[in-house]
């Protein structure tokens, strides 16, 4: 789109976006008149004009806001030396030819607003937390959903080439939507999930990470932040640091604190996701273990008085936040005896 009123067809005119380009810099450059002023309030009566205004002037905000990327400062110093350099005053007289000089500037300046808008538009960050005994489920810009099981906490960014999820602690049940051009990653702690769109589980707890599958298939990579995380997977047995382990469903990874890893390939899916039907299903699992489970959905807290019973073992289905039940079943299993040690804290103690 040109401006109109040009007698010479011959005389190529700056178009709408160009003059705009060409006003905030030159705006920039100090060499603006008490004409250039009264020219300029004239154009914006133009709705088009006002808007390509608008544009540009964001664009070049931007570019100051991130002006610290070695790209963006040499391209804003050309752009604003083009304009010293080629005198833009000649592009508010409707009948000048507009000089290569001036549309160098202009296109410089342009790339850098094209730059700056791949680079850093478009980028959403989120946090979400629940509470102890509360279960949430949200829905992202792209459509992928994620449940959060109680006392759970994630941060999400999402930004035009990726979608990176924090799981900082807790644990979550992620439905994402897909898109092969944005990888879903989930990162816990110095470990990355990578998907396009799937279902899966992923609990972090005391730097303890088990990702379960529900559908489709994930890369998980081990000791990799997500910024790190390579393409490509493998199939390994037993994973070891910086190594990348692919889940299809039906399959489970635990990876310990201590990087020891466990690969099942015909886990009980039902059973890690049995949180969202109120459930808690336990399986031959560590007391220790057993007991953090438990603390997230009641503020009746159990605490292990002695370190030895961490390690007994417990089976058994429970309701989610019936910390009563829980405790009774010890009594009657294991040798633990239970005491009340305030109004919101239960002791298991060695039974003698």
């Amino acid at each position: 789109m040109t401006f109109i009123g040009n007698s010479d067809p011959s005389e190529a005119l700056p178009t709408i976006d160009e003059w705009a380009a060409a006003t905030v810099l030159r705006r920039q450059t100090g060499e603006w008149t008490a004409d250039d002023q009264r020219e300029f309030d004239a154009r914006l009566a133009d709705p088009a004009v006002a808007k390509a205004f608008a544009s540009a002037s964001s664009a070049w905000r931007a570019v100051g806001e991130h002006a610290t990327a070695p790209e963006l400062m040499v391209l804003r110093e050309q752009a604003l030396a083009g304009v010293r350099r080629t005198n833009l005053q000649r592009w508010f007289m409707p009948r000048r030819v507009l000089q290569w000089g001036a549309a160098a500037a202009v296109v410089a300046f342009l790339a850098v607003g094209l730059m700056v808008g791949t680079l850093f538009d478009d980028v959403t960050e989120a946090s979400f937390a629940t509470e102890i005994g509360e279960q949430r489920i949200v829905e992202l810009e792209d459509h992928s959903r994620i449940a959060l099981d109680a006392g759970t906490t994630l941060r999400v960014r999402l930004a035009r080439d990726s979608r990176i999820v924090e799981l900082v602690q807790g644990q979550a049940q992620f439905m994402v939507a897909h898109d092969p051009r944005r990888p879903f990653r989930v990162q816990a702690g110095e470990h990355t999930i990578t998907a396009v769109g799937t279902s899966f589980n992923v609990e972090y707890l005391d730097q303890r990470m088990e990702v379960a599958m529900v559908e489709g298939k994930v890369a998980v990579s081990i000791g990799a932040p997500a910024d790190e995380a390579v393409g490509s997977v493998s199939r390994v047995a037993v994973a070891g640091k910086g190594t990348v382990t692919d889940l299809v469903a039906g399959e489970a990874l635990r990876v310990d604190a201590d990087g020891r890893t466990r690969l099942d390939r015909k886990a009980d899916i039902d059973a890690v996701i049995a949180w969202r039907q109120g459930k808690i299903i336990l399986k031959d699992t560590p007391l220790g273990e057993a007991v953090r489970r438990l603390n997230r959905y009641s503020r009746l807290q159990v605490r292990i008085g002695d370190a030895s019973l961490a390690a007994l073992h417990v089976s058994g289905v429970f309701e989610s936040g019936d910390t009563l039940a829980f405790v009774e079943a010890l009594q009657s299993y294991l040798p633990v005896v239970v005491y009340r040690d305030g109004p919101d804290l239960l002791s298991l103690s060695p039974r003698q």
